[in-house]
C-alpha cells in the first residue's frame, strides 16, 4: 500500500447507475433528497442522470441543477451531438461521455461499424462538449475485455480532444484485480488526465478494484449508496469511503450519516438491507462468541478494526442460546402451531394496557417465522382507560398497524397514531378501518382512545425485542 496516495475523489452515481437496478426510478423529490443526503455525508461530485433519454429526464435534470448548489454534477451522455446538447441545456457542469470498441461492442452496440468511425464519434463529441463550456468525462465502455492497445489509443485520443477525465469501466465485472492494477498503472503512465475507474460487482471484486486502481493511480472513483446499479451494481460508498479514511487517512466524510442514508435507498427500493452487509449491516458491531464477547469487554478493538462510533454505532454483546436447532427450520412441512395470550410488558418500550393481546406469530411459536404478529382484542369500551401504554420506539425493519372496528364495515374503533422523524412529530386521530406502514428508522407509538375492535402489530423480525433500534 502507497503512502504517498493523492486525494480520492469520489463520484456517486447512485442517480444514474443506481436508476439501472431493477425496482429503482427516483422521483424528482427523491432525487433532491439524496443529493442533500449525499451533500450531509462529505459527497460533492454526484452524477444524476442521462438528460437525452427523454423530455423527462432532461427536466429532471436542470430543475436538479437549478436547485441545488455547492455540488459539481454530471450527466450522462452517448458520444453523439444530441446527447451533448441535451448535457448543455441540463446546466451540469461535467458531461460523461462514453462509448466502447472491442468486438463484442461493435457487433452488439455499433451495428458493425469499425473503429475508426467510432473514434471519430468520440473526437467530434469532446470538441462539441468543450465548445459547449463542459468539462468532459470520457469514458471506455468495457475496458475489462478490451485490448489494451486499444485502450491506450482511446486514452490518447481522448486526452487530445480535450477530456480532463479518462474513466477505465469493468462494465461486466470481468478485471482481476493484479489485472485492473497493471492496465490503470499503464494508462495513467500514459496521459495527463485525471483517471477515474466504474466497477462492476459481479464476482464481488469491485471494492477490491478500486483498491488495486487507487494504489495504480486512479484518482476518481465512481460508487453508490448500498452499490446499487445494474445486475450486481457498482463499488459502495460506504465500504470505499471508511477503507479511504482507515487506509488512507482521507477525512471529511460523516459517517454518522451513514444509516440515514442507507435506510433513503432501501426504502426508494423496497427492500431491506442485508443484516450482514459491511460497515452499515445491523450486525456488523454484534459479538456472539462468548470468547470475542469476554475479549471485547476488555477492549473493543480485540474483535472490532472498525470504531462503532465512527459509524455513530455502538458495540451489542448477545450471546447465542445454548440451544440447537430441531432440525426442522428450513422444512417446508405443515407444522400447525398455537398462538397465546401475553401482556405488552414483555416488551421494551410497552406496558400492558387495555384489551387482550395475543401473540399470533413469532420465532417462540415457529422457529422458521421472518415474522412477528401480535392482535390485541378490546371486547368492550375501554375510553375511561385509554392511557397509552406503548412509547415511542423504533424498528431496523418495516412494520404495519392495522386498526379494524367491532362493526360489520370495520368502524368503530378509535386511535392515535404518532410519527415521529428528526424534530417533526406527526400524530393523527385514526378511525378504523385503517392500515399504516411503518417504515424502518422511523420512531413511532399508537394509543388506544375508544371503541371496541381488534388491533394488528406486524413487524418484519421474528423476535420484537432484537429488531428494536
Amino acid at each position: 500500500m502507497q503512502n504517498n496516495i493523492k486525494r480520492i475523489k469520489i463520484l456517486d452515481s447512485s442517480l444514474r447507475e443506481g436508476e439501472q437496478m431493477r425496482g429503482f426510478r427516483f422521483s424528482l423529490d427523491e432525487k433532491i433528497a439524496l443529493i442533500r443526503l449525499l451533500k450531509d455525508f462529505g459527497i460533492r461530485f454526484i452524477e444524476i442522470g442521462h438528460p437525452a433519454i427523454s423530455q423527462e429526464d432532461e427536466s429532471l435534470c436542470k430543475t436538479i441543477c437549478n436547485t441545488i448548489s455547492d455540488v459539481e454534477f454530471l450527466v450522462h451522455a452517448r458520444a453523439v451531438e444530441a446527447d451533448i446538447l441535451a448535457a448543455k441545456r441540463s446546466g451540469a457542469s461535467w458531461v460523461g461521455i462514453w462509448a466502447s470498441c472491442n468486438p463484442i461492442s461493435l457487433s452488439t452496440k455499433f451495428n458493425n461499424k469499425n473503429i475508426d468511425w467510432i473514434k471519430e464519434q468520440v473526437k467530434t463529441a469532446i470538441h462539441l462538449a468543450k465548445q459547449l463550456g463542459l468539462h468532459v468525462r470520457f469514458t471506455l465502455e468495457d475496458a475489462a475485455r478490451t485490448e489494451l492497445p486499444l485502450i491506450e489509443h482511446f486514452a490518447i485520443l481522448a486526452q487530445s480532444a480535450g477530456a480532463d477525465y479518462f474513466s477505465l469501466a469493468d462494465t461486466v465485472g470481468a478485471w482481476h484485480p493484479s489485472a485492473c492494477y497493471d492496465v490503470v498503472k499503464r494508462i495513467v503512465a500514459l496521459t495527463s488526465c485525471e483517471i477515474e475507474v466504474h466497477l462492476h460487482n459481479d464476482l464481488g471484486l469491485a471494492q477490491a478494484n478500486a483498491m488495486a486502481a487507487i494504489e495504480a493511480g486512479a484518482t476518481i472513483v465512481d460508487a453508490s449508496v448500498l452499490g446499487i446499479g445494474e445486475r450486481a451494481g457498482i463499488c459502495d460508498l460506504f465500504t470505499l469511503s471508511v477503507a479511504l479514511h482507515k487506509f488512507y487517512g482521507q477525512s471529511g466524510y460523516c459517517f454518522e450519516h451513514s444509516s440515514n442514508l442507507a435506510q433513503f435507498i432501501a426504502r426508494c427500493g423496497g427492500f431491506t438491507p442485508e443484516p450482514h452487509h459491511p460497515v452499515i449491516g445491523k450486525y456488523v458491531f454484534t459479538d456472539v462468541s462468548k470468547y470475542h464477547i469476554q475479549a471485547t469487554t476488555q477492549n473493543e478493538t480485540a474483535y472490532h478494526f472498525l470504531e462503532p462510533e465512527l459509524m455513530g454505532r455502538q458495540v451489542k454483546r448477545e450471546p447465542n442460546p445454548d440451544i440447537r436447532s430441531n432440525g426442522k427450520r428450513y422444512l417446508n412441512t405443515l407444522q400447525v402451531k398455537k398462538p397465546f395470550i401475553k401482556g405488552a410488558s414483555e416488551l421494551h418500550y410497552h406496558r400492558d394496557g387495555v384489551g387482550h393481546r395475543w401473540v399470533l406469530m413469532d420465532h417462540r411459536i415457529d422457529d422458521r417465522t421472518p415474522l412477528y404478529i401480535i392482535e390485541r382484542e378490546f371486547d368492550k369500551d375501554y375510553h375511561d382507560s385509554s392511557e397509552p401504554h406503548v412509547d415511542s420506539h423504533a424498528h431496523h425493519c418495516d412494520s404495519l398497524f392495522v386498526f379494524k372496528g367491532a362493526e360489520t364495515d370495520g368502524t368503530g374503533l378509535t386511535a392515535s397514531v404518532t410519527f415521529t422523524a428528526g424534530k417533526k412529530e406527526d400524530t393523527q386521530i385514526i378511525h378504523s378501518p385503517a392500515s399504516i406502514f411503518i417504515p424502518a428508522g422511523i420512531q413511532h407509538s399508537y394509543t388506544y382512545i375508544a371503541g371496541k375492535g381488534r388491533f394488528l402489530n406486524i413487524v418484519l423480525a421474528p423476535n420484537y425485542n432484537q429488531s428494536l433500534e
